[in-house]
């Protein structure tokens, strides 16, 4: 199963949807791997320059060697195509 990283902040209006999409997700796929970061800390913020996060929430999906494989930027995915990026192909 391909793995979810997840950047946030706090003031963001659309983190907290996402978070609980995700949180979600993670009471489903039990083997589903998700890193969460926060964007106003410094390590969230060098791992948000890595994979060139400009705007919160983002959810990007990697597979297990941390290639990103698709990205959902500034928005709150619609849940079944969050599912279905993290199917592996």
């Amino acid at each position: 199963m391909n793995k979810i990283k997840i950047f946030t902040q706090k003031d963001c209006p659309n983190c907290p949807p996402a978070k609980d999409l995700v949180h979600e997700l993670e009471g489903q796929y039990p083997d589903l791997e998700v890193e969460k970061h926060r964007v106003d800390e410094a390590d969230g913020l060098a791992e948000a320059q890595f994979y060139t996060v400009l705007a919160t929430p983002t959810i990007i999906i990697c597979d297990q060697d941390d290639h990103e494989i698709t990205s959902f930027r500034g928005q709150v995915p619609d849940k079944q195509d969050l599912i279905k990026a993290i199917q592996p192909s």
